[in-house]
């Protein structure tokens, strides 16, 4: 498996294999790839976030951070949203590569931390905690285990509060 950043020849194949793979998700809204198209057309997108995850020639996974602001300083983090992988690849360990690979993008980055909305003991294990943690709310209702950030480093969210405001893409 190989993870590389998008490009133009992955770039349609991207947005099929999110249909397919949150085709059966239980928690879709059917819309995943449609977000993705959007954000790639925000003024804040950054294409060094969006992946794929690649075998034999063929994208089997994809994942995007986009970039989000806390509080009223509007301290930039990232959201990862969303991580997709083709049912057939899943279990595999794509999904964490994934994540890895855009953890280490991110590290060295200006932003803070990444957040993320989704199963507390899938992101767990990455090291991604209840964002009221951290003093970081959600802009929806949603129970806190759900709503999930993680630091990019020591110290880094010293100081950060207040809700998390996504990229007008997401309609949020």
């Amino acid at each position: 498996m190989k993870i590389e950043t998008v490009s133009k020849a992955t770039l349609a194949p991207s947005l099929a294999l999110i249909t397919t793979a949150f085709a059966t998700a239980e928690h879709s809204d059917g819309h995943e790839a449609e977000l993705v198209a959007a954000l790639r057309q925000s003024e804040h997108y950054h294409q060094e976030f969006d992946v794929v995850a690649v075998v034999d020639g063929q994208a089997v996974g994809h994942a995007l951070l986009s970039e989000a602001r806390v509080g009223d300083d509007g301290a930039l983090v990232l959201v990862l949203a969303p991580l997709a992988v083709l049912p057939a690849y899943q279990s595999r360990g794509i999904g964490g590569a994934l994540i890895r690979e855009l953890e280490l993008r991110a590290a060295d980055s200006q932003f803070l931390a990444i957040s993320i909305l989704g199963d507390p003991d899938y992101y767990g294990r990455f090291g991604y905690r209840p964002a009221d943690e951290f003093g970081v709310t959600a802009p929806m209702a949603v129970e806190s285990k759900y709503f999930m950030l993680k630091a990019l480093g020591d110290g880094r969210l010293n100081g950060v509060a207040g809700e998390l405001r996504y990229d007008p893409a997401f309609g949020i």
